[in-house]
């Protein structure tokens, strides 16, 4: 004999079959107003604005700057990209990184940092200049490299201490960082111009710019960094490498991002 629903198992299914259609809406729309939802679930403006309250209050949608319509919010979109995660940043990145290899005579890289010695490098493509092999970039102090300056300067000073507990730091050549007073204070200026440089401070003939990787919901993914001989960093060409380095970082965040709302890629 099947068993009958109580009112309140009914309610509670009615509350999560509702949900689930104001979820599924975002797949194709962008916005949904308290009528709007009121019409998708066939019930009165009362209590779709509960339906999309209770949405909002666990993050899965958020209301616009206007306040009359409600959009993804930060939940959902992490929902997604860790389902999108099941695509390998290497695939998606690769287009976007392969044209600015036309650009740019160096070695670029996506680099992420694990730990304060440990590296994974997510690519790594060569175009006219090879100055250095990952296994001999991994095994640098990350103070000393554009990608890991860029990367601990996400971190908080109280982090660093904890990475660098002595104010003497480990060196690669004389021209690397050697006080954490140092290194602190030029993590002050990457967080206030969002770039990262590195002359001659890991090997004694390099150079290096790096810009950060964003994904769907401006989390970072990691460092996209741009590297070569050291004299092809003067003040002009680092400017103009950092713009290349970031219009690339944007178009894979936006690809990303296009993923995300089921929409094509750019390229």
């Amino acid at each position: 004999m099947e068993m009958q629903r109580s009112g309140s198992d009914k309610s509670t299914l009615s509350s999560v079959t509702n949900a689930l259609l104001l979820l599924s809406y975002f797949e194709k729309h962008e916005s949904i107003s308290v009528s709007e939802a009121a019409r998708l679930l066939n019930v009165a403006p009362s209590s779709a604005h509960r339906s999309l309250s209770t949405l909002k209050d666990f993050g899965f949608i958020r209301q616009q700057d206007s306040g009359r319509r409600y959009e993804a919010g930060h939940r959902l979109l992490e929902i997604a990209l860790g389902a999108l995660s099941q695509i390998s940043l290497r695939d998606i990145a690769r287009p976007y990184l392969e044209e600015l290899s036309h650009s740019i005579p160096a070695q670029i890289w996506l680099i992420k940092l694990d730990s304060n010695h440990a590296y994974s490098f997510d690519m790594h493509l060569t175009t006219g200049i090879a100055l250095a092999k990952p296994d001999v970039i991994s095994s640098q102090p990350p103070h000393t490299l554009a990608a890991g300056k860029l990367l601990l300067s996400r971190l908080s000073n109280a982090q660093i201490d904890k990475l660098y507990p002595a104010e003497q730091l480990a060196t690669s050549t004389e021209r690397s960082i050697s006080h954490k007073a140092e290194l602190l204070h030029e993590l002050e200026l990457i967080r206030k111009y969002d770039y990262a440089v590195q002359i001659r401070e890991n090997l004694p003939f390099s150079g290096a710019v790096a810009v950060p990787l964003l994904g769907g919901t401006d989390e970072l993914l990691g460092a996209l960094a741009v590297s070569g001989p050291a004299e092809d960093f003067d003040p002009d060409s680092r400017r103009e490498r950092v713009l290349l380095a970031r219009q690339a970082s944007r178009a894979i965040t936006q690809d990303i991002r296009n993923r995300l709302r089921g929409k094509p890629g750019m390229l």
